[in-house]
């Protein structure tokens, strides 16, 4: 695992860490849910979880980086989530947890693709789903 090469900056890089690109082509990525960050602290107090959109951007932000890799783009190149399919959240995360996010290009059209999405604690999947990315890209 190696840190992730993202656009956002670093108050928005919700993962921590991804694979190198894999046959398929697909890509893995962990992030540990940080008790320190401030979404805890107000969703919802004394009970904490993690926004279900929050699953959605580590879903998308390990499938952009995927993308860009097999692309071969750099990874400052503007990559936009314009569609999420049938997401769904299973359970919730908690902070303090790891988490595993397994991406998959299903389809890839050259400025738009179609990733699958899988993300994990431990051996348990909580969310899982489709999401579309669009690029920039000359």
């Amino acid at each position: 695992m190696k840190p992730p090469l993202l656009p956002h900056g670093p108050g928005f890089r919700l993962i921590d860490a991804v694979s190198e690109l894999q046959p398929g082509p697909s890509m893995t990525a962990r992030v540990w849910l940080n008790p320190a960050w401030p979404v805890f602290e107000h969703h919802f107090p004394g009970n904490p979880l993690l926004p279900a959109v929050y699953l959605m951007e580590m879903a998308a932000q390990a499938a952009g980086a995927l993308w860009a890799a097999h692309a071969g783009w750099p990874p400052q190149e503007p990559l936009r989530l314009v569609e999420v399919k049938q997401f769904r959240v299973r359970q919730g995360a908690q902070p303090g947890e790891i988490l595993t996010i397994r991406v998959k290009i299903e389809t890839d059209w050259v400025k738009l693709a179609l990733f699958n999405a899988v993300i994990e604690r431990g051996e348990e999947t909580i969310a899982e789903g489709s999401l579309v990315l669009a690029a920039a890209v000359n």
